[in-house]
């Protein structure tokens, strides 16, 4: 009954005994068979594979045209997408509906190649009567899986036939065109990753309107923007392929221990209004080619760019961190628009804050939450307006945040929720740098550096047409991605810190974890970053004080989500920290605040907003009149 193989007969036996756990029968089968408008949606959502391995399947297909053999493609839930056959072995093949459209899962088909390699994950061979289903008795099928680029597994490829015309090779051919297939869907992926590339960096040197040079490894210009060319007071084309030490003395501007914000001066020979230059070099990941942004020197903003790490009030343990902050000191001073991109509660606000304290700017940081207004009040809030303008407008009239934000930092957070309609409207003012007051026919000139943050990727968001492309390379001239805590090297110097924080708020002189919870808190994945850590660690170092009475964190105060998922307003616990100082306070409101660390404008919201916070606190107070 079972292949000679060893390997596969561990496989077959296992396969059979998830069949009959799930309850198959293998006599009487309920097919599972999808709609034409659900196999074409699940189509869609392979055809960039369909189309990088059109040429693969077909050179395959050629070679079993004349055989008893078909080929078959299944997503990743079983469901057969495609397949290809001559008759009469696909008529034969369709009465057991091995077929596009029907589900060949083994929660359905019990044993089969396809059903089998979705659960091994690794090229299977089912062979006569190792089937699970006696109907599928006759066949001999050989699956391989598919994986995208990024290991992500598609779905299967199959070809089966006659069981009569079993061979030994056949699974190493269909394995070979599956790693083809995955070869040359990376191939496509790459060149499409190449294009964009390309094209994001040449928009930044049309766009950007700050002096912007890329220098290979030996300093040789291989781009530059017309602001920088202005500098070198030489055509555009002419600067490419000369070293830019003709202009500068910048002798170890691209050092890999040097700074990276330098000072460089122009040549005598040079004349210019500024011959002293502030250059911010950035390398790329490859560590081969450099981006060297110029601003007019003021030393002011040199030493302040230096001073970064000492001011900003965090801890900065982890190589990862630091690398992203020496990225931030090279383009603070820079008029360049910054994309932060990072996991929610990665700290994103932080390297606003980092940016604008290092740029030198006099103006205020302004933060807007993109996500937080409503669609029809999103130009409102950006532009301002006049009094009367609208139905429900302040009889005042309302300043916009980007002239709030003249001179300063305008910090567009979660940005990738911006309605399309708004794209449009925000990246006019970029480029014109002019916002004109709803209700106003005055336009006026606006001095603001952009900082925007996402948690999105808006390269997918770009190509699903979610977001603009014109918009998206205004906003990223530079990109800084932030790593998850879970990359982190310096979770217990960030708990320390925050714990440290919390004891200050209490009253105590330190507030420590014992060793199954640094456990616990080292093994978490923490989906929900420094913000949940923060969280966590506060609510465990209250329940720990007011209900312990001790300066140590167990296990049992640490609350995580089983799930993984990010936590929310982890409300249980609100309300019993919250509880559990109002009684320690004996109902006195003013303590309670205190006790918590929140202003009694806070706590009386919570109150107000938790019934059963409420409740207690009557329950005091009438214990208090009955004594």
């Amino acid at each position: 009954m079972y292949s000679e193989n060893t390997n596969t007969n561990s496989v077959i036996v296992s396969s059979w005994e998830r069949s009959k756990t799930l309850g198959v029968d293998p006599i009487k089968i309920e097919n599972e068979l999808l709609g034409g408008a659900e196999l074409k949606d699940r189509v869609d959502q392979l055809r960039d594979f369909f189309r990088a391995s059109h040429p693969i399947l077909e050179r395959l297909y050629s070679q079993l045209k004349k055989t008893s053999f078909m080929i078959l493609v299944s997503d990743v839930d079983g469901y057969i997408l495609r397949s290809w056959g001559e008759y009469p072995f696909a008529e034969k093949a369709k009465k057991v509906w091995l077929d596009a459209g029907a589900n060949w899962n083994e929660h359905i088909k019990g044993t089969n190649a396809i059903g089998t390699a979705l659960i091994e994950k690794k090229p299977v061979s089912v062979i006569g009567k190792q089937h699970f289903c006696r109907e599928n008795h006759f066949l001999t099928c050989y699956a391989s899986p598919l994986y995208s680029p990024s290991g992500k597994l598609l779905g299967i490829l199959d070809v089966s036939g006659d069981a009569r015309d079993h061979h030994i090779h056949t699974l190493g051919m269909v394995t070979a065109a599956a790693q083809a297939c995955q070869s040359q869907l990376l191939l496509e992926n790459t060149q499409h990753e190449l294009t964009l590339a390309l094209q994001e960096t040449e928009d930044i040197f049309k766009k950007m309107t700050q002096p912007l040079i890329s220098l290979d490894e030996s300093g040789i210009i291989t781009r530059i923007n017309q602001a920088a060319a202005d500098i070198l007071q030489r055509p555009l084309q002419c600067c490419i392929g000369q070293p830019l030490s003709h202009w500068f003395h910048c002798e170890d501007l691209l050092s890999p221990n040097g700074p990276s914000v330098k000072k460089i001066t122009l040549h005598p020979n040079y004349k210019g209004e500024t011959k002293t230059w502030v250059a911010q070099t950035v390398q790329d990941q490859r560590r081969k080619n450099f981006r060297v942004l110029l601003s007019p020197a003021k030393s002011r903003n040199l030493m302040k760019a230096k001073q970064i790490e000492h001011k900003s009030g965090w801890v900065y343990d982890c190589p990862k961190v630091k690398q992203v902050l020496q990225t931030v000191t090279a383009v603070a001073q820079t008029e360049a628009s910054i994309l932060i991109q990072g996991e929610t509660g990665s700290g994103k606000e932080g390297i606003a804050q980092e940016i604008h304290r290092a740029s030198g700017r006099e103006g205020p940081l302004i933060t807007i939450n993109c996500a937080a207004i409503p669609e029809q009040l999103i130009e409102s809030e950006l532009f301002g307006y006049e009094k009367g303008a609208f139905t429900g407008a302040g009889k005042e009239g309302q300043t916009g945040k980007f002239e709030a934000a003249h001179g300063g930092t305008l910090f567009l957070d979660e940005i990738g929720e911006l309605p399309l309609s708004s794209q449009a409207v925000l990246l006019r003012v970029l480029e014109e740098k002019v916002v004109t007051k709803i209700g106003s026919h005055q336009p006026k000139q606006v001095d603001v550096r952009i900082v925007a943050a996402t948690n999105r990727n808006l390269v997918e968001e770009v190509q699903n047409k979610r977001f603009r492309a014109d918009l998206y390379y205004r906003l990223c001239e530079f990109e800084i991605k932030l790593p998850p805590l879970r990359e982190r090297s310096d979770l217990f110097s960030l708990a320390d810190f925050f714990l440290q924080k919390v004891a200050q708020e209490i009253g105590l002189k330190e507030i420590t974890l014992d060793h199954m919870t640094k456990k616990k808190i080292q093994h978490y994945h923490w989906p929900g970053n420094i913000r949940e850590l923060r969280q966590v660690l506060r609510q465990a170092a209250y329940k720990a004080h007011f209900i312990r009475q001790s300066t140590r964190i167990s296990v049992e105060e640490l609350w995580l989500s089983r799930d993984h998922t990010p936590m929310l307003l982890l409300r249980d616990q609100e309300v019993e920290t919250i509880i559990q100082a109002i009684q320690t306070a004996d109902g006195n409101l003013s303590k309670a605040a205190q006790l918590l660390g929140i202003s009694r404008t806070t706590l009386y919201k919570k109150i107000n907003q938790y019934p059963q916070i409420s409740k207690v606190r009557e329950q005091i107070k009438y214990n208090n009149v009955s004594l």
